[in-house]
């Protein structure tokens, strides 16, 4: 992952500007961990924002986030389904950025998964 977009999502995760939510990039003012990394893209003119999606996506990341982010698993491409779920190790066990979001765990804690995993 690109080191520069990595501290900025941290930064923002750990911030509290953020409330946290779930099942969705944005909605009504809540994110989840991949929706405030969205709202950074926009920010830096990477990607649109448009009836709650990002380039048209409310769900997954899209391209232009994933290749500006430089999110690429190993030896897989920006298309892959498991690429764009941000694959990570917890506890030894694969899991994903939105799957622990949407299981209630703390931006904080998705920070640190972030910085030790990504």
């Amino acid at each position: 992952m690109n080191k520069r977009v990595k501290a900025l999502w941290i930064q923002a995760l750990r911030s509290k500007e953020f409330k946290q939510g779930t099942f969705k990039l944005a909605d009504r003012g809540r994110f989840c961990a991949l929706g405030v990394l969205c709202e950074i893209a926009l920010l830096h003119g990477v990607c649109t924002y448009d009836d709650e999606a990002y380039d048209g996506k409310q769900r997954r990341l899209s391209y232009n986030i994933l290749r500006w982010a430089n999110i690429a698993q190993k030896g897989e491409k920006f298309f892959d389904k498991r690429e764009q779920e941000v694959v990570v190790r917890v506890k030894g066990r694969l899991t994903t950025i939105a799957q622990l979001n949407d299981a209630g765990v703390s931006f904080n804690e998705i920070a640190l998964v972030i910085e030790r995993e990504l």
